[in-house]
C-alpha cells in the first residue's frame, strides 16, 4: 500500500502555487506523498459560494473517478477558503474514512460539515479575516477541540500586506503547526489507536455479551433439568408409593368381608350417579350377584391411610368392576389397579355401555380396542365389548 496522497483543494483566487498550499505540496512530497493539485474546478466564478462549491465538488468526483484510493494509507485534503467546503463536500460523496483536512482561513459555511467524526489536522485563520468570525470559529474549534493556529492582523490570504517577512514567518508558522506531513500522521496514528481500542473493546464487550448469554443459557437448561429430573424423581416416588397402596384382596383374610362390602357400596353409588341412563333399581337388582362374584374374583384395592378409594376385579379375563370414588378420579388410580389385572391376566375383556363416555375413554386410553357391539336384552341399551 502506498504512503499517502495530497490533494490540493485551493480557493477562488489562490492557486495551488500560493505560499500556503504551495509550502505544503513541498512538504508533503518530501515525505513520499503523491500530489493531485487542483488548478480548476471547472465552475463559473460566482457571489452564491454554496452553490460554487456544490458544483465544484461534484465536477471532483468525476474527475477523480479514475483514482484508486484504496490504494493509499492515508488522504491528504489541504484545502484553501471555499476549497475548505468543497474539500468537507467530497469527503462525503467519496465515502471514504482515511481522510484528513487541513483547513487554511475556512469560510462560515464549513460549520454545517464539522462534526466529532472528521479527521481535521488543524485550522488556520487571520484573526482579521472578513469571510469568517473569529469569536465563532474560535468556539467551534473549541467544541471539537481542533488546533486553531490564529494569524494577527492578518485577513483571508494570512498576509499583512506591510512585511514580507512577518508574511513569510505566519506562513512558516501555519506549516509547522498544521501543514507538516508529521501533525496529520500523529493524528492519523492517534484515531487508528482509537479506532482499535474501540473495535478491541467492542469485541470484549461481545464476547462478554455472549459468555454470559452462554453461561445464563446453560444455567437455565441446567435448571430445567434440574426441574425436569425432579419432577420425574418426584413422579416415579409418587407412583411408588401408589403402587405401594395397591394390593390384592385375600378372601377369607381378616376385614375382607367388610372391605368387599365397602368397595360394592362404592359400586353402587358410582353406577347409580355416573350411568344414570340405567334406572336405579337395576343396579339395586344386581347388587348381590356382583356380590356373589367379587367375592371370588381376583380383586385389587387401592387404599390410603386405611380407606379405599377405588378397586378393580376380573373373574379369569372378563372385567367384573372397576371404579374410582368421586373426587379422587384423575390420579391414574383406575390405571394403576388396571395394571395389576394385566399383568396376572394377560387378557382382558371389558364391557362398556356406548352412553358411559367416561368409561369408554377410560379404556382406550389403556389400550383396549373395540371388538364388537351389542344390544344388552336386561336394560336395552348398547354396549360395546373391548378387548386388551
Amino acid at each position: 500500500m502506498k504512503k499517502g496522497l495530497l490533494i490540493l483543494l485551493p480557493g477562488i483566487r489562490y492557486s495551488v502555487d500560493c505560499p500556503l498550499l504551495y509550502y505544503t505540496r513541498i512538504a508533503y512530497s518530501y515525505a513520499g506523498y503523491e500530489v493531485i493539485p487542483v488548478d480548476d474546478y471547472g465552475v463559473r466564478e460566482t457571489d452564491d459560494l454554496d452553490a460554487f462549491a456544490d458544483k465544484a465538488s461534484k465536477n471532483l468526483l468525476k474527475r477523480l473517478s479514475a483514482v484508486n484510493f484504496g490504494d493509499y494509507e492515508q488522504i491528504i485534503f489541504a484545502e484553501k477558503s471555499v476549497g475548505t467546503v468543497i474539500g468537507l463536500m467530497l469527503e462525503d460523496m467519496l465515502k471514504l474514512d482515511n481522510i484528513t483536512h487541513i483547513l487554511y482561513t475556512p469560510l462560515e459555511a464549513i460549520y454545517a460539515y464539522l462534526n466529532p467524526n472528521r479527521s481535521i489536522a488543524g485550522v488556520a485563520c487571520g484573526t482579521d479575516d472578513k469571510h469568517i468570525e473569529i469569536k465563532a470559529l474560535r468556539a467551534a474549534c473549541k467544541k471539537l477541540q481542533l488546533p486553531l493556529i490564529e494569524i494577527k492582523n492578518t485577513g483571508h490570504r494570512l498576509e499583512g500586506g506591510k512585511d514580507v517577512t512577518k508574511d513569510i514567518s505566519a506562513v512558516a508558522q501555519v506549516i509547522a503547526a498544521i501543514g507538516d506531513p508529521s501533525v496529520a500522521e500523529k493524528l492519523w496514528k492517534k484515531r487508528a489507536d482509537e479506532k482499535a481500542a474501540a473495535e478491541k473493546k467492542a469485541a470484549e464487550e461481545k464476547a462478554a455479551k455472549e459468555a454470559a448469554e452462554k453461561a445464563a443459557a446453560e444455567k437455565e437448561a441446567a435448571a430445567k433439568k434440574a426441574a425436569a429430573d425432579a419432577a420425574i424423581k418426584e413422579t416415579t416416588e409418587k407412583k411408588a408409593a401408589e403402587v405401594k397402596n395397591v394390593r390384592k384382596l385375600k378372601p377369607g383374610a381378616k376385614n375382607a368381608e367388610k372391605q368387599i362390602e365397602e368397595m360394592m357400596e362404592i359400586w353402587l353409588q358410582s353406577n347409580v350417579k355416573e350411568q344414570s341412563f340405567i334406572p336405579k333399581k337395576y343396579w339395586s337388582k344386581n347388587y348381590k350377584e356382583v356380590l356373589r362374584v367379587m367375592s371370588i374374583a381376583s380383586v385389587y384395592i387401592y387404599e390410603e391411610d386405611g380407606r379405599i378409594l377405588g378397586f378393580a376385579g376380573s373373574m379369569e379375563e372378563a372385567m367384573v368392576a372397576i371404579t374410582v370414588i368421586e373426587g379422587e378420579r384423575g390420579r391414574g388410580i383406575g390405571s394403576l389397579l388396571l395394571d395389576k389385572l394385566k399383568d396376572e391376566m394377560g387378557i382382558l375383556e371389558a364391557s362398556v355401555y356406548t352412553k358411559n363416555k367416561g368409561a369408554m375413554n377410560f379404556f382406550q386410553k389403556n389400550e383396549f380396542n373395540a371388538k364388537d357391539i351389542q344390544l344388552e336384552s336386561s336394560t336395552g341399551e348398547e354396549t360395546v365389548l373391548l378387548n386388551w
